[in-house]
């Protein structure tokens, strides 16, 4: 299947990626170059680490909320996206993480329909305000 590369809107063929060969190889190193960074350097908050690696906070954050990172920086804040707990990486919290598998309103066959799940996670949301 050809598509853009979100990059540099090269034209490749890759049945998953979303970035070109060069972007992909780019975007390893630019993580490499963090995670070596974090782990030299522990104590180090997000502004230090995005400087000395040249490396967007968005990016670093991206990295943490993918769980890619065994060190994360001392200042790195995350919330759960469902209930707003504070988090240390990921996106949903581990007793939201919980109610969305073990829900038995939702029937496993539809478990991975995204639009059902959607409407599930608005329905957490409601209920909690």
């Amino acid at each position: 299947m050809l598509k853009n590369c979100k990059q540099c809107n090269k034209v490749f063929a890759h049945p998953t990626r979303h970035l070109c060969e060069d972007c992909y190889k780019e975007a390893q190193a630019q993580f490499e170059r963090v995670r070596e960074y974090l782990e030299e350097n522990r104590g180090a908050t997000v502004a230090e680490v995005a400087e000395e690696t040249d490396t967007d906070v968005e990016v670093i954050y991206e990295y943490i909320k993918e769980g890619r990172l065994t060190v994360v920086p001392k200042d790195a804040e995350l919330r759960c996206q469902i209930c707003g707990t504070k988090i240390a990486s990921g996106r949903v919290c581990a007793v939201c993480r919980a109610e969305l598998s073990d829900d038995p309103r939702i029937p496993p066959s539809q478990q991975g329909d995204k639009d059902t799940r959607m409407r599930y996670l608005d329905a957490i949301r409601r209920k909690r305000r």
